[in-house]
């Protein structure tokens, strides 16, 4: 993701029996946060893309 996306700021924290989560933060203060669990590589793709393309 990084690779494809180098002007956007993405972190990436690995850990240990926790639920995989995206977080999106936009302007005002305003944060969504969407579920991975189970989902794979493309599904991601598809949530990362409805966030970003998400309009608060």
């Amino acid at each position: 993701m990084k690779k494809n996306n180098p002007h956007t700021p993405i972190m990436i924290r690995e850990a240990l029996q926790t639920e995989p989560k995206v977080y999106a933060r936009y302007e005002f203060g305003k944060e969504k946060m969407e579920s991975l669990m189970g989902l794979d590589e493309k599904a991601i793709e598809s949530k990362v893309t409805e966030l970003v393309k998400t309009e608060i």
